[in-house]
């Protein structure tokens, strides 16, 4: 009914303002200052409250904004009891209460949005990207990648279906940090790791801080098992009772067919060559030339074809951006001999060149 005026308190007059000098701040949409016309025209207590906040904002830009929405000009009051400075605290004391209640809700939404959350995260053939997820955990994701990221009360859950990343993992014994790849999990007793999935039975697992534990998927940690096991060893009785293993900084896990190999201590150079990826570099120290195109391969729509069979086992080294074909093509011709032809945008022949 039009006749009928909303009635409010005097704190929620306050709290509202408040809400509305916040959003004037920030600036205001077409439909905002429509509902803000609304509102001040529904009182006079409105307006005064407005600008009563916009004094104590000690922002020129709101007030003249607000001048500038509507002239106010305020009603003439007898002197006050006490100082302007008593009043101006009070007022202060006031705006920051209103402020805490309008953002409490803010607050508790940010809270949940950390405990519970989901989302998948992709990359593309040849593309890199870093995200940051709620808790302050930083990914690095790696080419041709997706990882379904999935957070509850209790316990942190990400699943590697393909590709590779690196965890840089935030501190949280409530909730164990675990990515699951393939028919292995991976769950961070305080670290940085790197994953890396080539098939479901077939991946990598290097650590670089703190230590991670391998087991079956089908082993929940919670923070009673953290608290247990962030102390363990691979050799102690909790983790040979769960029939897992555990990596430390600076070694590197490989499983084959679903079987963890034994664990490998890494040098310096072994590890700056097994995440060069992360700083979009290749390196090679030795490897097939088969096995180096296969890696090669990861980071682009492009396909080798080996015509001898002795060009699978020569023996490559060096270092090559992602993704830089032209450059690896170039290098193999002057350093190996080796030939190439392009069949097709996404197709390349290699030979051995003929000895003369």
């Amino acid at each position: 009914m039009s006749n009928v005026h909303p009635f409010s308190s005097k704190d929620m007059i306050q709290e509202q303002a408040s809400h509305w000098i916040s959003a004037i701040d920030r600036g205001l949409s077409k439909d905002e200052v429509s509902q803000l016309h609304i509102w001040a025209h529904q009182s006079m207590a409105h307006q005064e409250a407005l600008f009563e906040l916009a004094t104590l904002w000690d922002e020129m830009s709101v007030l003249n904004e607000l001048s500038s929405l509507f002239p106010y000009k305020a009603p003439q009051k007898q002197p006050a009891v006490f100082g302007m400075s008593t009043a101006a605290s009070f007022l202060v004391v006031m705006l920051l209460g209103c402020i805490m209640l309008i953002y409490s809700s803010y607050w508790q939404s940010e809270e949940n949005d950390y405990v519970k959350f989901s989302k998948i995260y992709r990359t593309k053939v040849g593309e890199q990207a870093e995200f940051v997820l709620p808790d302050s955990t930083i990914v690095q994701l790696n080419t041709n990648t997706k990882l379904e990221v999935a957070y509850s009360g209790d316990r942190r859950q990400l699943i590697l279906s393909r590709g590779e990343g690196r965890f840089n993992v935030a501190k949280d014994p409530s909730r164990p940090f675990t990515v699951i790849a393939g028919d292995k999990s991976f769950t961070a007793l305080g670290t940085v790791f790197n994953v890396q999935r080539n098939t479901a039975s077939d991946l990598e697992l290097v650590v670089t801080e703190g230590k991670v534990m391998i087991a079956d998927p089908s082993i929940q940690v919670d923070a009673s098992d953290f608290n247990r096991l962030k102390d363990a060893s691979d050799n102690s009785e909790d983790i040979k009772a769960l029939r897992a293993n555990v990596v430390v900084s600076g070694e590197k896990a490989l499983i084959k067919q679903s079987k963890t190999e034994p664990i490998k201590q890494l040098s310096v150079d072994d590890v700056q060559r097994d995440l060069a990826w992360q700083q979009e570099m290749l390196i090679f120290n030795g490897e097939s030339l088969g096995e180096a195109l296969q890696e090669v391969s990861r980071y682009t729509a492009t396909r080798f074809e080996l015509n001898d069979p002795e060009l699978a086992s020569l023996k490559v080294a060096g270092v090559f951006k992602t993704g830089d074909i032209k450059g690896l093509l170039d290098s193999l011709q002057v350093n190996l001999g080796v030939e190439h032809q392009r069949l097709g945008e996404h197709r390349v022949s290699l030979t051995i060149a003929a000895k003369g």
